[in-house]
């Protein structure tokens, strides 16, 4: 008698717009969305703001890590405004990370304790009411 183990496929299904794709959720794809994707958000808030080509290739290559080869452009064709595609890329990374969280494949309960120290340290603005 053999033991029969059903598979699953492994992945995030991601709409964006008109657009699918899938986030592959391979121990080596959810590895390099810790390490690249941070990486690419800290590059993002570094860039200066008229500098357009450099946003679109730090984009370009989170986008294409979350989202397979050629997504950014696909997305960027879609929503032709590097302001947009950029709100959306955060929400992506937000999006992924909670999935990967409800999936017990997010951070270790040492890098949670960190993000929370280090959002509860976040300065808050004064002027808001």
């Amino acid at each position: 008698m053999a033991i029969k183990i059903q598979t699953r496929e492994v992945g995030i299904p991601v709409e964006l717009g008109e657009l699918k794709f899938t986030f592959d959720t391979s121990d080596e794809s959810i590895k390099n969305f810790y390490e690249v994707g941070q990486k690419t958000l800290t590059e993002m808030k570094n860039v200066k703001e008229d500098d357009l080509d450099a946003a679109k290739e730090i984009l370009e290559k989170g986008y294409d890590l979350m989202l397979g080869k050629g997504a950014f452009k696909q997305i960027y064709k879609q929503t032709s405004s590097l302001i947009e595609v950029t709100k959306y890329f955060v929400q992506l990374a937000e999006g992924i990370q909670e999935e990967l969280s409800s999936l017990g494949k997010g951070l270790s309960q040492q890098d949670k304790a960190q993000e929370y120290l280090r959002r509860k340290n976040k300065p808050k603005n004064k002027n808001k009411k």
